[in-house]
């Protein structure tokens, strides 16, 4: 067996002090000490929604294709069937909340019943809120201005603050991104930290990130899907932002905008991401409880920070930093179309992660169709999907069964559309053991896994670099998850691993943070 590949030169540590790099070390798991987390107290779970009561909800569940509608009982009418929503009415709004986020199923579970959402969510916690803010004189909407909370239970928007003075709020807190300033509407998703930290103590920062990462994704397909397009920053000042959404900052935090408009002129200038302060030499390591010390590490101030310039974190670069080179095309011409462009809707309202694999093979096309949909989606006509910093993250599979593949781990280079073997052999019982010594690890004939140099990141981003990175790789997780159901097999994302024996598998250096893990297999039948 060759050995790991190493860097080809190497980079000094990050010189100050990184609440993201103390973090993530501290938040690993490790075989000797993942028993010892706290008891769970059901009884003591928060709820997965916010409850909110109002005498005059704006009413969207009419508005939905679905037969029999689950809000109603009643049937669709076949005209609403049939037509797809046109514009940014409210036809357009409740199809594009419902499939970011919406009720899909319901499932009976203690404390409280379970309301399983269009996007997954690590333990069924579901801890993102979504906001919808409606911007008065770009287009005619049937909402009127102001800030709207989403109520999927009832499948309601909420009004909260009415007025044109929401909607110039939200362009100060985004330093005036002219997307979006002209966009007529935007979705404000947050974080509300303890309803994953009751159950992932300190990991679950981790968590929240890239469960939003994977309603940003679904946002972002369905909003294709209705041909209209969206601006995605998480470019703000984070308490104005939480002042505009009425949030308490200790409990509930704004982690992303996703501006929705009609085609049209793209608008500058536009951001999605830039960096938060870098901490002095002398700041001190960081202490527990470290989730919100991180959280607001990563802030943004007031002014805008200075824009990071293009080209400072290109793929290519970290490629060739790691002497990643040659190796096999996985030829995405074998995916000229995916099966979920144009059932993107069906696909979301299908989805479930998976929770047993029958150990067999797919096939490399399908493979080659899943990573298109993923890596290239306007090339399988899935639309421009955008992200914050994709850039820098690097994706490894370790293939343990697929027909044309030789099993191993290889690195994925996105741009030349490559799979590079990196090590032949593929040793299920070590997959299984990395993800926790879930069945999932062992029996998924792949497994996707996104890296990255977390201290390179945090010098180009500062302590926000954690943010961008998790939330980008839920995005990526979630196209995974629906590409791979659209090719009729299953996916299951995977947040909690043994961190540090992954880069050994993967044959990466320590700085190179593990973010994300998604498997890929035939689903058991039964």
């Amino acid at each position: 067996m060759p050995p790991p590949p190493r860097p080809r030169r190497s980079r000094p540590e990050h010189a100050h002090v990184s609440t993201a790099l103390a973090y993530h070390a501290a938040t690993k798991y490790h075989p000797s000490t993942l028993g010892q987390v706290p008891a769970i107290y059901p009884t003591r779970q928060p709820l997965p929604y916010k409850d909110y009561d109002c005498a005059e909800p704006i009413e969207l569940a009419q508005h939905l294709p679905l037969d029999p509608n689950p809000f109603t009982g009643e049937s669709a009418d076949p005209e609403l069937a049939d037509s797809p929503a046109e514009g940014l009415g409210l036809g357009a709004i409740s199809r594009w909340l419902y499939f970011t986020y919406g009720v899909t199923g319901f499932a009976q579970a203690q404390p409280h019943p379970l309301y399983l959402r269009a996007a997954p969510s690590a333990g069924g916690l579901y801890p993102a809120e979504c906001y919808l803010i409606a911007r008065a004189g770009v287009v005619d909407l049937d909402l009127e201005p102001g800030l709207y909370g989403y109520y999927p239970l009832k499948h309601q928007l909420v009004p909260l603050w009415p007025g044109e003075g929401v909607a110039a709020a939200l362009d100060l807190a985004c330093y005036g991104d002219a997307a979006v300033a002209a966009a007529p509407l935007a979705l404000v998703v947050s974080g509300v930290f303890q309803r994953s930290a009751w159950r992932y103590q300190e990991r679950a920062y981790r968590r929240v990130l890239l469960d939003t990462g994977h309603l940003l994704g679904n946002a972002c397909l369905a909003a294709t899907a209705l041909r209209l397009r969206t601006h995605l920053t998480s470019a703000f000042c984070d308490q104005r932002l939480n002042q505009l959404l009425r949030v308490d900052e200790a409990e509930e935090g704004a982690l992303a905008v996703c501006a929705l408009n009609v085609p049209g002129k793209r608008e500058r200038p536009a951001w999605s991401a830039l960096p938060s302060a870098t901490p002095s030499a002398d700041s001190t390591t960081p202490t527990p409880p470290l989730m919100p010390k991180l959280h607001a590490a990563g802030a943004l101030p007031e002014e805008r920070p200075r824009m990071m310039a293009r080209g400072e974190a290109q793929g290519d670069e970290l490629e060739a930093n790691y002497a990643y080179a040659g190796g096999e095309p996985l030829d995405l011409g074998e995916a000229e179309g995916s099966p979920l462009a144009g059932a993107v809707f069906e696909t979301i309202l299908a989805r479930r992660s998976t929770r047993a694999y029958d150990a067999r093979p797919f096939s490399r096309a399908q493979l080659a169709r899943i990573l298109a949909a993923t890596y290239a989606p306007e090339q399988v006509d899935l639309g421009e999907q955008p992200a914050l910093a994709r850039a820098l993250l690097m994706t490894f599979v370790a293939v343990a069964d697929v027909d044309g593949l030789d099993p191993g781990v290889y690195y994925f280079a996105p741009h030349a559309r490559r799979l590079r073997l990196l090590r032949p052999g593929c040793d299920r019982a070590v997959v299984q053991h990395l993800c926790l010594t879930q069945e999932l690890g062992r029996d998924a004939a792949a497994t996707v896994f996104h890296t990255a140099d977390l201290p390179r990141a945090v010098e180009h981003f500062g302590d926000r670099a954690y943010r961008y990175l998790h939330l980008d790789a839920g995005m990526l997780g979630q196209r995974l998850n629906l590409a791979a159901l659209a090719e009729g097999l299953g996916a299951s994302g995977i947040g909690g691993f043994f961190d540090d024996e992954v880069n050994g598998l993967l044959g990466i250096p320590e700085r190179q943070a593990v973010i994300y893990v998604t498997t890929l297999g035939v689903p058991a039948e039964g």
